[in-house]
């Protein structure tokens, strides 16, 4: 009964998380499949769903309110007109890969709501886009589980060092950004 539980609460985590997120929860979800937590084609399916759920709810924001938001903000037209030279030249087949775009997945969604698009077209190419992605990174992330798990093991004996290194690290990019700017008292003394 708890097993089953469990399986079902990690299959709707993938979901969930790829809903909002994406290739590290989906990652996260397969590495658990493959330590047998749950299902590995449940895991691809939901996250699978997920993924596609995002990418309609941001679809149907552009197609209803994108010309709004973009005479909010014009930046925002002229980054959509830079990259709306190459979107127009094969809209259907940058959109059945725009998954691997990473980066420019939201752009990519953007343009396609705001062109004529048939919400059968793009939910056609979408499904091959996201599929495309879920087998990619699912293979990868099953079959490079095992290197992975061990390099976590060996890393948890210097967890504290890595911790710490990464600390300084981020204390000393914070004082150099936010130094002082007067210079005066490095000028020579005459």
């Amino acid at each position: 009964m708890l097993e089953n539980l469990y399986e079902s609460c990690g299959i709707l985590a993938t979901f969930l998380g790829t809903l909002v997120e994406g290739e590290v929860l989906l990652l996260t979800s397969i590495l658990s499949a493959k330590l047998g937590m749950f299902s590995y084609t449940w895991t691809l399916v939901a996250g699978f769903l997920g993924a596609y759920m995002q990418a309609w709810t941001k679809f149907i924001i552009a197609k209803k309110h994108g010309v709004k938001l973009l005479n909010k903000k014009p930046s925002l037209q002229a980054k959509l007109d830079k990259a709306s030279v190459w979107f127009d030249k094969r809209p259907y087949t940058i959109l059945s890969i725009y998954k691997l775009f990473y980066g420019m997945t939201t752009i990519i969604i953007l343009m396609a709501g705001l062109r004529d698009m048939s919400y059968m077209r793009f939910g056609f190419h979408l499904a091959i886009a996201i599929g495309l992605w879920v087998a990619i990174l699912g293979g990868f992330g099953y079959y490079c589980a095992e290197a992975l798990i061990e390099n976590i093991k060996s890393l948890s004996d210097y967890k504290w060092h890595i911790i710490g290194s990464l600390g300084v690290i981020g204390l000393l990019v914070w004082y150099f950004k936010h130094r002082p700017q007067n210079k005066i008292c490095l000028e020579p003394i005459e």
